[in-house]
């Protein structure tokens, strides 16, 4: 999944749809982010300002089962935690 910035949608929107996707659920089941990140200080740092633009910058994190790692350029990459992810996810599609 890719963020853009000049979407509406927040970075932290855009991680739980990615989530939702993953797990194949609604994102109203899952259990909110905040309980595993600080979803103000993600916003800030990917979304407002245009954000972390280097495509080099990645931040990972774990949600529940799942790893989830957001790229400067807006790519949206989440792993099953239970298997073993690459250290520099591969992240797939067009930069934001």
């Amino acid at each position: 999944m890719i963020y853009e910035a000049d979407t509406a949608r927040t970075p932290t929107d855009a991680i739980v749809h990615a989530l939702a996707t993953a797990t194949d659920t609604e994102p109203t089941e899952l259990t909110p982010l905040y309980d595993s990140i600080d979803t103000e200080a993600l916003n800030q740092m990917f979304g407002e300002h245009g954000g972390a633009r280097d495509a080099k910058a990645v931040l990972g994190f774990q949600v529940e089962n799942w790893n989830v790692f957001v790229r400067g350029d807006g790519r949206i990459r989440v792993c099953d935690a239970t298997r073993q992810t690459d250290p520099e996810p591969v992240f797939q599609g067009k930069p934001a």
